[in-house]
């Protein structure tokens, strides 16, 4: 049975039952995936056959997306937060060294990270040509964008590569140059402290990759993948 076949068969049997899918359904799935992920020039059926059973098993575990056009709201808010954490720093009276107020800080730059997230995704996609097809949440329960799968696994494997390596660390680099700034205005460290932990992370997720590494975690499978495909050109 090729390819074509197989993702058939799997989305006749995902359509029937989902509710009670057999368990071995799933990982055959994600095995003709990597498959596809290798070949040279994947067939435009194959890839429209994987997107479509991807997409009702993206959104039985992660919800339906809401429109793209809900980023312009996500924006002035995060951007909102930055501003609000550097008026916080440009206070005179600003007790300094204050576990309360660094707390403070701390919430605020969160709240900038939490709306600026997705934007690491939508950059990483302009400049790889992967394409979305609106804003879920992941599996942090953070807003993320949903990767429209067709151009996703239409692009070679570098540049999935690339979009998963940027994305990953845009959130660290952010709070690392917020960060900075707010060392220049008054000295503050905080943010930079956990832009540096957070990046920590993510190079581990890079390293070991595992369910929970996140983008980094993406891009270590991508890696290997891309080991393989390079071996099948």
């Amino acid at each position: 049975m090729g390819l074509l076949e197989e993702l058939e068969w799997i989305h006749r049997v995902v359509v029937r039952d989902l509710a009670h899918l057999d368990p071995a359904v799933r990982p055959q799935f994600w095995r003709l995936v990597g498959q596809i992920k290798r070949l040279p020039c994947p067939d435009p059926a194959v890839i429209a056959a994987a997107s479509t059973i991807r997409d009702v098993f993206y959104e039985q575990r992660l919800g339906k997306s809401i429109s793209l056009q809900w980023l312009t709201i996500w924006f002035i808010c995060g951007i909102s937060f930055i501003m609000y954490y550097l008026w916080m720093l440009l206070i005179a009276d600003r007790p300094t060294g204050d576990l309360l107020d660094d707390l403070a800080l701390g919430a605020v730059v969160g709240g900038a990270m939490f709306f600026l997230y997705p934007f690491g995704r939508m950059i990483a996609g302009k400049l790889t040509g992967i394409s979305f097809d609106g804003i879920s949440r992941d599996i942090y329960y953070l807003p993320t964008l949903k990767i429209n799968y067709p151009t996703y696994l239409g692009v070679s494997p570098r540049n999935r590569l690339w979009f998963f390596f940027m994305a990953g660390y845009w959130t660290a680099a952010c709070m690392i140059l917020i960060g900075f700034v707010g060392y220049l205005l008054n000295g503050e460290w905080l943010a930079i402290a956990f832009g540096l932990i957070l990046a920590c992370a993510e190079t581990l997720g890079a390293i070991f990759g595992g369910k929970w590494a996140g983008e980094l975690g993406h891009f270590n499978r991508e890696l290997t993948i891309v080991r393989d495909w390079k071996n099948n050109l």
